[in-house]
């Protein structure tokens, strides 16, 4: 997958929180938005929630793989939260933008919610990851004739533990 083109970017000028993920994201390979990521995992999560359909996507990839690679574990819960929410939130509002991707998300997603201690993300704060994980597989499953249960059942089969470029 290649960075959006500009032209994939539509007509961000005419909103301000797209115009902000512009400004944040576009022109930047995965592999560059790991410091951003790093610093500010919920401003990037934020920005990732606005953008047009073809951006979300290849970022989101690349916030997959930013949340699996190894790193330092301040900011992990959070890291891990924001990954499961985003999840969530965009199955529940705009399907059309996450299902082509939840192949590629899914064993991620189980990686997560199966290690919530791993990433040392509180119940008592961020809630049960495996509860959210089951509402993410309700809504894939209502959403098309794909089986999400085969794809990587293991958890880690298949994710690049490296950022996409």
């Amino acid at each position: 997958m290649r960075v959006p083109s500009e032209a994939e970017w539509g007509d961000y000028q005419a909103d301000l929180d797209q115009d902000y993920a512009h400004k944040m994201f576009a022109g930047r390979t995965n592999q560059e938005m790991v410091p951003h990521f790093r610093r500010n995992v919920i401003a990037c999560t934020g920005a990732l929630r606005w953008m047009p359909q073809t951006p979300f996507r290849y970022y989101m990839l690349g916030f997959r793989d930013f949340v699996m690679a190894e790193f330092e574990h301040l900011g992990a819960s959070d890291a891990a939260s924001c990954f499961l929410g985003l999840v969530l939130e965009k199955l529940e509002e705009q399907p059309s933008h996450i299902l082509p991707i939840m192949p590629e998300l899914l064993p991620a997603l189980r990686h997560v919610a199966q290690n919530q201690a791993v990433f040392g993300a509180a119940k008592s704060i961020y809630g049960n990851f495996r509860d959210k994980l089951a509402q993410i597989e309700s809504l894939c499953h209502g959403s098309s004739d794909t089986d999400y249960r085969d794809i990587a059942p293991n958890g880690l089969e298949g994710v690049d533990r490296v950022a996409r470029t």
